[in-house]
Parts: C-alpha cells; sequence; structure tokens
C-alpha cells in the first residue's frame, strides 16, 4: 500500500508537470520520468490515475455539460449558477467552463502513452497487457478531445506531455475539425488496434466502448456510414453486449450494478466521502438538488406509466404526493423497501454511465435514418427497446418525413438516457438546439420576471472559456460573442 500511495503521488506530480501552465502548478523538482514507468506496476498505475484525472474533470460537470443545458432540466431554486447554466446565461466565470481538469486528464495520457511502451515485458506483463494499457490512454485522450471541442469548438492541443520547464506550454487553439480528424480519430483507430477485444471489464475503456465512442463520434462528424460500421462493429460483440432488461430491477442494475449486466459498456465507480460527482446536482439528500426535471419530459414519462424506466429515473411516491420532482434516483441504490438511498451532502458513491448498449443502438437508428429511404431497420431498433421497457412501439406511418424519424429517435433517446449526459449533445448534433430552447428559456424567463431574451444566437451553442484559462495563455481569444 506504501508502494503504491507513493507511485500514486509521484505520478500526481508528473501529471501536474504534463499541463503545468494550464493548472498553474508549482513546479516539479527531483522528481522525473526516470523514477517511474519502470514496471508493470507503474503502468498499472498510471493508467488508473489517467482514470482518476476523468473523475476529475466530470466531478461537477457531468450534469452541466450534458443536460443542464438542455430541455431534460430546469433550475432547482434560486442559486445564480443553476439558473444561468438553464437560461443559457453564461459567462468567463461560470465554473464548468473550466477546461483546467480535462486538460489534467490529457496530460496523463499522454505520460502513459509516451512511457508504456519503454516497460520492459515480463511473464505477466505480456504485449497484449501492455498494448491493452495503451489502447485506454490513446481512447481517453480521444474521449477528452471529443469533449473539448463539443464545449467550445477549436482548443489548444497537446498530444506531448510537458516536461521541460523552459518550454513554452502555451499554444494557439486548433479548430474542432483538425482535432477531429487529426487527434481524435486516429487516437480512436489505435486504441482499437491496440485493445484486448476479449476484455470486457466495464470500469475500463474496453472494445465496446471504443466503438462507441467511434459511433458517437463519426455522427457528429455527420459521416453516417462509418457510424454505421462502427455500431455494426458493436453488434458483433453481442456475447458481450445487448439490450434486455424487461423490469424495472433489471434496468436499475445498468446504475448500480453494472458489471452484471450486458446492457452496461463503460462506467465509471466513482466512491468518495469528501466531494461531489456531479450527479449530487440532480439527487442528494434533503432538498438540494441544484436542478429540476423539466415539466415537459416529466409528463412524456407520466403519460406512459407502464415505462419500466420511470420508477427507477424518479421517486414516482412524490408525484402521489403533488411534490415537485427534484430527486433522480436512477444512480443510487435501493433499500429493502425499494426506497433510494440519496447521498448525504458530498458523501457519494455512484457509478457514472459513460456509455451503454441502448445508446450505441439509437445512434445507429438515427444513422440509419440519414442514410436510407427504408425506415423499417429504424423503427426495428426503436420498438425493440421501447418493447423492452414496457411501452407500445411506433408506427412508421405516423413519422413520414425523415425529419419526423429523427424526431422519433430523439425522444426515445431523451427517455433512455435520461440525465446521463446525452440530451445537450443529441440536440447540438442535429441542430436543434435554438428551436428546442428558444421557447424554453423564454418560459423560465417569464417565470422569473426577467427581460425575456430566449436561445436565438447559435453562437452561444459553444460555452465561453474560462477568464482563468484566458489569463494563463494570451494565445487563445474568447468564444464570441462572450466578454473575457
Amino acid at each position: 500500500m506504501k508502494k503504491l500511495i507513493y507511485y500514486i503521488a509521484v505520478l500526481g506530480l508528473f501529471a501536474s508537470a504534463g499541463c503545468k501552465k494550464f493548472l498553474n502548478q508549482e513546479p516539479i523538482s527531483d522528481v522525473g520520468p526516470e523514477s517511474f514507468w519502470k514496471s508493470p506496476d507503474d503502468a498499472k498505475t498510471g493508467v488508473a490515475a489517467i482514470y482518476d484525472g476523468i473523475q476529475k474533470t466530470l466531478n461537477g460537470n457531468y450534469t452541466d455539460w450534458g443536460d443542464a443545458r438542455s430541455d431534460n432540466f430546469t433550475y432547482g431554486g434560486t442559486g445564480e449558477n443553476q439558473i444561468n447554466v438553464t437560461l443559457n446565461g453564461l459567462n468567463s466565470l461560470t465554473g464548468a467552463a473550466n477546461w483546467s481538469n480535462l486538460y489534467f486528464t490529457i496530460g496523463r495520457a499522454n505520460l502513459a502513452i509516451k512511457y508504456i511502451p519503454n516497460i520492459p515485458l515480463t511473464a505477466t506483463f505480456t504485449e497484449l497487457v501492455r498494448n491493452n494499457y495503451l489502447a485506454q490512454a490513446y481512447a481517453i485522450r480521444a474521449y477528452m478531445y471529443f469533449y473539448a471541442i463539443r464545449l467550445w469548438g477549436g482548443v489548444p492541443v497537446r498530444l506531448e506531455p510537458y516536461e521541460n520547464l523552459n518550454e513554452d506550454p502555451r499554444a494557439p487553439r486548433s479548430s474542432a475539425d483538425s482535432i477531429l480528424n487529426n487527434i481524435i480519430i486516429p487516437d480512436m483507430v489505435k486504441a482499437y488496434s491496440l485493445v484486448d477485444k476479449t476484455s470486457s471489464t466495464v470500469w475500463e475503456m474496453n472494445a465496446g466502448a471504443i466503438l462507441a465512442l467511434q459511433t458517437d463520434v463519426y455522427m457528429w462528424k455527420k459521416d453516417y456510414n462509418k457510424a454505421l460500421d462502427a455500431s455494426q462493429n458493436f453488434i458483433n460483440l453481442a456475447f458481450k453486449y445487448d439490450v434486455s432488461a424487461t423490469n424495472s430491477t433489471d434496468w436499475k442494475k445498468i446504475f448500480i450494478d453494472p458489471a452484471s449486466t450486458k446492457e452496461a459498456v463503460w462506467s465509471l465507480h466513482w466512491d468518495t466521502r469528501d466531494g461531489g460527482n456531479g450527479i449530487s446536482k440532480i439527487g442528494s439528500g434533503g432538498n438540494t438538488s441544484n436542478y429540476y426535471i423539466d415539466s415537459s419530459v416529466f409528463l412524456r414519462f407520466e403519460s406512459n406509466k407502464s415505462d419500466i424506466r420511470r420508477s427507477v429515473t424518479y421517486d414516482t411516491a412524490l408525484v402521489s404526493a403533488g411534490t415537485r420532482i427534484i430527486q433522480i434516483g436512477k444512480f443510487y441504490p435501493v433499500n429493502s423497501s425499494n426506497k433510494v438511498v440519496y447521498p448525504i451532502n458530498a458523501q457519494n458513491d455512484a457509478k457514472l454511465t459513460l456509455y451503454r448498449s441502448a445508446d450505441v443502438l439509437l445512434m445507429r437508428a438515427e444513422a440509419l435514418n440519414k442514410t436510407s429511404a427504408n425506415k423499417t431497420p429504424v423503427f426495428t431498433i426503436v420498438n425493440r427497446i421501447r418493447t423492452l421497457r414496457g411501452i407500445t412501439p411506433l408506427l412508421p406511418a405516423d413519422y413520414p418525413t425523415d425529419l419526423d424519424v429523427e424526431t422519433a429517435v430523439l425522444n426515445e433517446r431523451q427517455l433512455e438516457l435520461f440525465a446521463e449526459g446525452k440530451r445537450w449533445f443529441d440536440l447540438v448534433r442535429t441542430d436543434r438546439v435554438l428551436s428546442t430552447m428558444d421557447p424554453m428559456i423564454r418560459y423560465r424567463q417569464r417565470l422569473l420576471n426577467i427581460s425575456e431574451t430566449g436561445f436565438n444566437d447559435p453562437r452561444k451553442i459553444l460555452w465561453p472559456i474560462s477568464r482563468q484559462a484566458l489569463t494563463r495563455n494570451i494565445l487563445i481569444r474568447q468564444n464570441e460573442p462572450y466578454s473575457e
């Protein structure tokens, strides 16, 4: 244990060096890569540190980045931050505009990519094992840059660790398309070539997770044929992954026991007693949720009381009591009375869902709609999921246009993946942010009796760059129309 703590402490110093000017860490001294990255244990600890970086990145951002700006949630109370986020009143001081921890994670991945290939092979640390560690580093670096371009557009790029304090770490922003084509996609391809395809460990960026990421990236790029290829490769892993839950107990396992179900692909186990995990913003002890479920999606859940997802997603007893829904319980365990056990204040134990089978299949349905006049395969996927979840299949005749079919797929994604950090990116990817959010924000502004500005500026789909990042890197400029 002492050795493990030592390795983690040393790696933390290395990682700080990897993104020093982004994170404003103190310079390292008397510690260098020559003291680490020597043994299989170092590789294991180094990759674990990358996952620790994902936790730091998503801490508080899982909901803010993926759901809070969408029609899934509205503000819960009078807190300035949640009101600003749900009303699209972002600025350079908004907490989730800070990308420091994202680059912290990229820095750790860069270290692993550089040094793991130099660790000697042993009888147990085989080439397959070493390559699998490298695959996770490449895939997570791609995952972090994918978050970055979706949130801020063009961002600075670093693919090597920052280890020389005499080197200027500042870099201008590279375009989102350049990062997508020259970093994210090559990293994904490299990762899949290296990953151990026999492993389906849900806590790792495994082969299924890499294919899920590929599907997601190609959908964002609007390269639907490649999205179909990636999702078909995912389907070919059917012995590992599939959709199957037909009751609320089995569906709940996706979130509280993901290793026990083929529905889960990649989850992040967050067990902490000294800080939030982002999920606590939408479900915690007492009336402390930052965000409430928006009435529009709530009414859709309530219109299908046979939907097995309804009673897992939120506490339906509150509905009967006439209480506004503030507790999203899907990520937390239940007690012997089948009541959700919410975390107390900052004490959290949750499994963040990053990718799962239904997510990939519904992206595939969306891609099929874009590439073929035959909509039967689209509704085959959507209706299979709906039937499993206990609700009536859709009739294709009710969706005569491609746009109507896309709406049907997105509606199903909203219910199936509610509060899993997907909805905002779905709206952006399908160019529906303004049409969906402008009337909702105007309504919320009327309720607050403030100026009714709505959401009519497409430039504000991107997040502002934090003032901290602008101060530290004079080579970058703020996203318009935000001020510095």
